[in-house]
This record gives C-alpha cells, sequence and structure tokens, in this order.
C-alpha cells in the first residue's frame, strides 16, 4: 500500500539528486576518432583511403591482364600494394 510508495520516493529523489551533479560536471567525451582527428587529417585519411582504392584497382587490373591465377593474383595484388 502507501507505505510502500511513501518508500519509494525518497530513494528516486536521492538517485535522482545523487545523479545529477555527476552528470552536469562530468562533460561527454566525444567519440574518440572524431577528436584526434582535425578535419586536414580528416581529408588526408579519406585521401588515402582513395589512393589506396585506386591503387588497388591499377595492381588487381595489371594481375588480371598478366593472367594470373587466383592464388598468384592475390599474393600479386599483396605485393604491388605492399611497393609503394
Amino acid at each position: 500500500g502507501m507505505t510502500r510508495i511513501g518508500y519509494f520516493l525518497p530513494l528516486v529523489l536521492i538517485v535522482g539528486l545523487a545523479a545529477d551533479p555527476l552528470f552536469a560536471q562530468a562533460p561527454v567525451p566525444p567519440p574518440v576518432s572524431a577528436s584526434s582527428l582535425t578535419p586536414e587529417k580528416m581529408m588526408a585519411k579519406e585521401k588515402a583511403v582513395e589512393e589506396h582504392a585506386q591503387k588497388r584497382g591499377e595492381c588487381k587490373k595489371q594481375a588480371k591482364e598478366a593472367g594470373l591465377g587466383f592464388i598468384a593474383r592475390k599474393k600479386f595484388v599483396h605485393d604491388c600494394m605492399a611497393a609503394k
């Protein structure tokens, strides 16, 4: 009955008050990737990813033109990617 509600209410208030200042003080940390990467770095990263994809495409094309088998082609592309 009533006693249960009367017992429960202060608990909610205490928990609410205890939790509130905690959240107010602690700034929400930004996602790690966003905070460590400046727009310049992000642009550079995107460019690197793009160049990587282009390079991979070139390597795959060369492997295909060389008429290599599946395994040999994989190895060729791997070596081709490793050789900057």
